[in-house]
């Protein structure tokens, strides 16, 4: 196969490339004591050296693996950098995961060993550490927790790699040299259909192509800033901390999920890679203020988000300049509101990119018209994670890009999305079976995806193979475009549709708490709980016009005919979300099936 790129092959190769060409710009920032502090390439590489060294006085060897169990930080992203350059596996775990799980995957990787945020991770390993008779040492970035023999605080491992250092015998690029591209470089932790995690193997090269492909699509340029806030246990989040590096930009660490509009104005971003949860976010919050302004200002809202999605619609999403009446009514639109929506954002933003999940199109053009364009995009942890992009300057909402450099990707008899080329995981670690069933005899990924290419070669997903629903009478339902639709309304949080086998469809909806408790006190309505709120006969009145309205555009077979209100959100800790947040849809109906099953036992007359 001839490659489109000449590919560095490996991570050390790509940050030594890296801190050749880009040594002085900043590669990172983080928020300490109120005030942002940066750091450049160069400083980065030299903590980065001392961390590997460091851990190879620990006696960690090429080929043996190694936890990061931590919220985002610097020191994540330098410690997978450290692994990478000794020829050790990481092995990526959530840190909102419980012991338990945590246990089964460093009991399936072997794991000797692991770097933990705080005494919080900490605690969870001293609770599961006699079940490990492989895993050995732990180093805590907080201070004071290496009161145990097999703890050492990250200053301690620094201050060793200092000293091996000072011998001047070894070196990062001592070590990194020595790296191959088929080294096994991690492992990622994705759920089965046994319900037992499944450990993705990926090479060096499986990153680096991917991280290089996908900079490549976008064509970001070096000396710009990236605001972090996705898990970096995550597939996505990696990518782009890797990729990253390799265009010479600076990440941005954020404080906390509920600190992001406020790091947004601080930080001042050029780009920004998220889910679209967090646009919806933006996008209801925005329209909820409007909802209690003056009526002129809604007025003039009304108006201006018209004439911007238009605008961007015929104009914008394609990086065109606006003629003829939208050259003359956008400019006013966005003085009048879209500016001061992008300043609210940081005002700098170039691109954001969306993956994870389908962007509702309204919400596309919407930002468009605030100046940031949304590139959407489509991976799986077991593709590296990155197989489509959209190019800049030909967006189509609703669609997740062409295949990057050296992707293939072909469409099979029954819907599912096959892809193949350099992304392609290496397998499922001690899992030689079900990675023989996702890989077949022509290298095919079977991704489990039901999709559609257009005639340009455009990607749209429209579910996953195991979500399709098949009605009682024949009828096939991919519930997650209804949904999205669904989440248009601001009263609805979270929403999953079950049906399978079933009459008809049913909508299990976790109200909007907030914007619920606002109407219900603005119609007076009296109520001891939250719950018995769910229970008032005007409040599903309400949810049933919601559905009216957001279901005119679906089949008749396809509309939710009864719902159920849920009243505690569905969250990882129950097990009803991935750490993605991804919902578990199964893990949902199981916890509901008696009053689903009530539901249906219902007379539909």
């Amino acid at each position: 196969m001839k490659l489109s790129l000449n590919y560095l092959e490996t991570i050390p190769d790509m940050l030594a490339y890296s801190c050749e060409k880009y040594g002085d710009l900043v590669r990172f920032g983080e928020k300490k004591s109120g005030k942002w502090k940066t750091y450049t390439f160069l400083e980065i590489r030299d903590i980065v050296e001392k961390i590997t060294l460091g851990l190879n006085a620990l006696g960690l060897k090429h080929g043996e693996r190694f936890a990061i169990q931590s919220e985002n930080c610097k020191e994540w992203t330098m410690m997978d950098l450290a692994c990478a350059h000794l020829g050790v596996v990481s092995v990526a775990i959530y840190p909102t995961l419980p012991a338990n799980q945590i246990q089964y995957i460093l009991e399936n990787s072997g794991a000797v060993g692991a770097f933990v945020s705080d005494k919080v991770q900490l605690e969870k390993l001293k609770e599961i550490k006699g079940k490990l008779p492989e895993f050995k040492d732990v180093v805590c970035l907080e201070e004071g927790q290496d009161g145990d023999d097999w703890v050492m605080s990250y200053s301690t491992l620094i201050k060793k790699g200092e000293e091996v250092k000072a011998k001047g015998k070894l070196s990062l690029e001592s070590f990194g040299k020595k790296i191959k591209k088929d080294d096994l470089w991690t492992l990622i932790y994705t759920s089965g259909t046994t319900g037992k995690p499944k450990g993705v193997m990926l090479s060096q090269f499986n990153i680096s192509s991917n991280a290089q492909s996908s900079m490549e699509r976008i064509k970001i340029p070096s000396d710009v800033r990236f605001l972090s806030f996705l898990p970096l246990s995550h597939s996505f989040e990696r990518i782009v901390s890797h990729g990253s590096y390799f265009c010479g930009a600076g990440v941005y660490f954020a404080e906390s999920l509920d600190k992001i509009a406020d790091n947004l104005k601080e930080v001042k971003p050029q780009y920004m890679f998220s889910v679209p949860r967090i646009f919806e976010k933006v996008y209801a919050k925005i329209h909820n203020g409007i909802a209690t302004a003056s009526p002129l200002k809604k007025k003039i809202f009304a108006w201006a988000k018209k004439v911007g999605e238009e605008t961007a619609r015929k104009y914008l999403i394609n990086e065109k300049r606006p003629r003829g009446k939208y050259g003359i009514s956008y400019p006013i639109a966005k003085a009048l509101v879209f500016n001061k929506i992008n300043k609210a954002l940081g005002g700098e933003f170039i691109y954001a990119v969306s993956g994870g999940a389908p962007l509702a199109e309204h919400i596309g053009y919407f930002f468009s018209a605030a100046g940031i364009n949304i590139l959407e995009g489509f991976g799986l942890t077991e593709t590296s994670p990155v197989t489509h992009l959209t190019p800049p300057g030909k967006i189509k909402f609703g669609k997740v890009g062409l295949p990057i450099l050296d992707v293939e990707c072909m469409i099979a008899t029954d819907g599912e999305l096959l892809i193949r080329g350099l992304c392609v995981m290496m397998g499922y670690y001690k899992n030689p079976i079900e990675t023989k069933e996702a890989i077949d005899e022509n290298g095919w990924l079977h991704t489990g995806d039901i999709g559609l290419i257009d005639e340009e070669g455009f990607l749209k997903i429209t579910d996953r193979k195991k979500n399709i629903i098949v009605t009682a009478s024949g009828k096939n339902i991919a519930p997650a475009p209804i949904e999205n639709v669904m989440l248009e309304s601001k009263f609805i949080e979270q929403v999953v549709i079950v049906g399978d086998r079933r009459k008809y469809p049913i909508a299990l909806i976790v109200p909007a708490r907030e914007e619920l408790e606002t109407w219900a006190q603005e119609h007076a309505i009296v109520y001891s709980n939250f719950f018995a709120l769910l229970g008032n006969q005007e409040v599903y009145a309400l949810f049933e016009s919601e559905l009216e309205e957001f279901q005119t555009q679906l089949a008749r077979y396809e509309k939710s005919k009864k719902i159920l209100l849920i009243g505690e959100p569905f969250t990882i800790e129950n097990e009803e979300l991935t750490p993605s947040l991804k919902v578990r849809r199964r893990k949902v109906e199981e916890h509901y099936m008696k009053q689903i099953e009530a539901l249906y036992g219902i007379d539909d007359d």
